[in-house]
């Protein structure tokens, strides 16, 4: 019996890690949501061993603040669905069940890199090469194919599921962030090409004309360079003012040739008036737990319609309340905190990274935490997920990017 047993665990340990990577591949390079869902639901039937036989290799290994509170946040989101619009057993069951897929991919990713070393490097390799595919795809139906611009506004209309700019941008900027990381940790020729890659997902990200993935890269770009141990503080300086050249010589150049001109024509895109409608509305439904998960989240701000308040903090305040802003606090505190107690692997450093993208891109972005998978699975949960990697207890140090 005890054989059998070993025997289905080494199974789910390749179908999960399969299942993983396809979900990243098809979330970038898909026609449609209904593809990329389809490995998601095969990751989470391969994740249900590791809970019957092996519940040991997720909570004993990692860090187990950020694995409670990973647990406690999704599961107060899913019980917020019982106090939502048309709330019933049933949406509380579908909620219910999207946790259960957030969870197999996030601690799914930690436990198949701590038990394979080389998971991790093959993960991310194939994220940035997926996401950089896409780009160029994108970049060329953006220039060679003007019907397929649906968007009254030029901006980059990212192939498959990734339509939406803003979406493409964020999903572009996590693995730019990635791609940085590898490319400081390699040798000069595949630093050459993960260079060539990063460029190409900044021109992507440059045309979709979304602000908000900038403010999470001048962060995080910088702290993958400043927290290498490796590099000398001559070679940062050059590589950080590298960085920044390029971003001014990019705005100065389209500039002048009047890129910008929609781009400030937005503004702040009403997110002062989207905020303060968002604290407005959740006071005056309840302020402690909030509207719940699955409550419309439109908000209407002189006659226009806003379809989420833009933000993954007002989001979780609206949907959550104060208990639900407190919680992923917390749980964005905690994640902090345990990498603080490590060295600057390059592990915790692309952890501490990719993390730093999320909470400073998605304060100006981004809506429900708890989905199906969607670009939040992307840019806030994967930095998670490499948040317990570092803080593993098994084989972490043996990991190679």
């Amino acid at each position: 019996m005890g054989g059998s047993l070993e025997k289905l665990f080494k199974v789910a340990n390749v179908s999960l890690g399969a299942m993983l990577v396809l979900t990243i591949v098809t979330y970038y390079l898909a026609a449609n949501g209904k593809i990329n869902n389809f490995p998601t639901y095969l990751a989470a039937i391969a994740f249900i061993p590791f809970i019957i036989i092996r519940p040991d290799t997720l909570f004993a290994s990692f860090s187990r603040p950020i694995v409670v509170l990973v647990t406690v946040f999704l599961l107060y989101l899913v019980a917020s669905a019982a106090w939502s619009d048309n709330a019933s057993p049933l949406l509380v069951a579908k909620y219910f069940g999207y946790a259960f897929l957030l969870v197999s991919f996030v601690l799914g990713i930690a436990v198949i890199s701590s038990q394979y070393p080389e998971f991790l490097k093959w993960l991310l390799l194939v994220t940035v090469l997926s996401a950089t595919i896409s780009c160029v795809y994108s970049i060329f139906l953006y220039f060679y194919l003007p019907d397929y611009q649906p968007l009254i506004e030029e901006r980059l209309y990212a192939m498959g599921r990734l339509r939406n700019p803003v979406i493409a941008a964020l999903s572009y900027g996590i693995a730019a962030t990635i791609c940085a990381n590898l490319a400081l940790l390699h040798s000069r020729w595949m630093r050459f090409l993960w260079s060539i890659c990063f460029l190409i997902l900044l021109a992507g990200i440059l045309f979709t004309e979304t602000r908000s993935v900038w403010v999470g890269l001048i962060v995080s770009i910088p702290a993958s360079v400043i927290l290498q141990k490796d590099i000398s503080l001559k070679s940062k300086a050059v590589i950080v003012g590298s960085f920044f050249a390029i971003v001014v010589i990019t705005i100065a150049t389209t500039w002048l040739a009047g890129y910008w001109g929609e781009v400030l024509h937005r503004a702040t895109s009403f997110r002062p008036e989207i905020w303060m409608k968002t604290l407005e509305d959740t006071y005056q439904v309840n302020l402690f737990l909030g509207n719940g998960i699955a409550s419309n989240s439109e908000l209407i701000i002189g006659g226009i319609t806003f379809q989420h308040a833009h933000s993954i903090y007002f989001s979780t305040f609206f949907y959550g309340g104060l208990v639900g802003i407190f919680l992923l606090l917390v749980l964005i505190g905690a994640c902090f905190r345990e990498l603080g107690k490590l060295g600057f692997t390059p592990i915790v450093v692309l952890a501490l990274s990719t993390f730093l993208f999320a909470v400073s891109s998605l304060f100006i972005d981004g809506d429900r935490l708890l989905e199906k998978i969607d670009f939040h699975w992307l840019v806030f949960w994967l930095p998670v997920a490499l948040c317990l990697v570092a803080t593993s207890k098994g084989s972490v140090d043996d990991i190679v990017l």
